[in-house]
């Protein structure tokens, strides 16, 4: 598992002396990607911008900069932090060696060296470097199946927490208006955790796509945004043709349509309409859902998929949110086998017609029966 965009890893080959450069080029070239830099100065330089290296070798006797002044430098940046370093180094004394691993080198190889034993060293780190990579992959996986959790059933708690409210301070209410939407709650908030549990599942098979209903799955996401929707009052105009979509009921309702319809609610002004469609177009189904709120400035639209910079604006009437639920509704429609699109306007630069359209493509179950 590389991190540069070739498929081959990629080393940093660091040494002030052109024969082992040769050398070392020649013994690696057949099967990794090379950077060469000949002072320490510039192997930093080349670590900068390259943010796919995976290993270094680096020569620790060096004019102006050694090589344990770059292992520091390296060490103390967060973006090479975690690069494996091995030593090419001609001292062999203990206190040197030692040294060495104290400030971050991962391994050291004495020169002159055995062309076996240098490339068993590079083989040994380099899957090193693959897995830690791939544990931290994980984690990150599993931080958003956390998200999934806390985001969307905290809203369903919500929803029933609102209705015993009313119910408590209300006794006269006639209580099976809400009943729907706290059965709607009860049932999505169920179905998130045995979502959760085919996710884990899913990393070695896939997930368990089924024909799904697109007008009933937006019919439920939005009855469990009812009342955000009567709160603001909004207006929403649907067009669903009767289309269905290979899918994960639970996720399209919740992880899908619902965190697009609460962004809509939250950047929405009150009185504003929503506009839902469904249809199909040649080969997919494209779902749009449209606001007329504030739109997003392009900062935001940038960064609105990626779950380490994504953050969460207050909306119009200053809602909060998490800054999680499109990079989890982006990684669902993606696990379907379709693509999001996002158009915007925004306010500050278009007010007479400002506003954020989510277009998805998804798989008809027709097609892909």
């Amino acid at each position: 598992m590389s991190t540069s965009p070739s498929s081959r890893p990629c080393i940093l080959l660091v040494d002030d002396t052109p024969a082992n450069i040769h050398i070392l080029v020649d013994l690696l070239k057949a099967d990794y990607d090379l950077k060469v830099a000949n002072r320490g100065a510039q192997a930093l330089q080349i670590c900068e911008k390259t943010p796919g290296l995976d290993l270094i070798l680096l020569d620790v006797m060096m004019p102006e900069m050694d090589g344990y002044e770059v292992c520091q430098k390296l060490r103390s940046d967060p973006a090479t932090t975690g690069i494996p370093i091995i030593f090419l180094t001609a001292k062999s004394e203990v206190d040197d060696i030692v040294r060495g691993f104290e400030i971050g080198a991962n391994d050291y190889v004495t020169k002159p060296f055995r062309p076996p034993e240098l490339l068993a060293r590079v083989r040994t780190h380099l899957m090193i470097r693959a897995q830690q990579l791939e544990i931290a992959q994980k984690n990150i996986e599993m931080k958003e199946m956390l998200h999934i959790v806390c985001h969307d059933v905290a809203n369903h708690f919500s929803i029933l927490n609102m209705s015993i409210e009313l119910a408590v301070k209300n006794p006269g209410t006639n209580l099976e208006r809400f009943l729907p939407r706290m059965a709607a709650a009860v049932r999505n908030g169920i179905g998130l955790t045995t979502l959760v549990r085919e996710l884990r599942r899913s990393e070695e098979k896939g997930l368990n796509l089924q024909p799904v209903s697109i007008a009933a799955t937006l019919d439920e996401a939005l009855l469990l945004a009812e009342g955000r929707i009567r709160d603001k009052e909004l207006r929403i105009n649907k067009n669903v043709a009767a289309v269905s979509a290979m899918a994960e009921a639970c996720a399209l309702t919740n992880s899908v349509f619902g965190n697009i319809l609460s962004n809509a609610i939250k950047f929405s002004n009150k009185g504003d309409p929503i506009d839902v469609s469904a249809e199909q177009q040649g080969d997919f189904l494209v779902v749009s859902i449209r606001d007329h709120g504030i739109g997003m400035p392009p900062a935001v639209l940038e960064h609105i998929f990626d779950v380490t910079k994504s953050h969460s604006r207050k909306g119009t009437a200053g809602e909060k949110g998490t800054g999680f639920g499109m990079p989890l509704m982006k990684k669902f429609v993606t696990l379907f086998g379709g693509t999001v699109e996002v158009l915007t306007r925004d306010i500050a630069t278009h007010p007479d017609d400002h506003g954020t359209e989510f277009v998805l493509r998804l798989k008809p179950a027709a097609a892909a029966a």
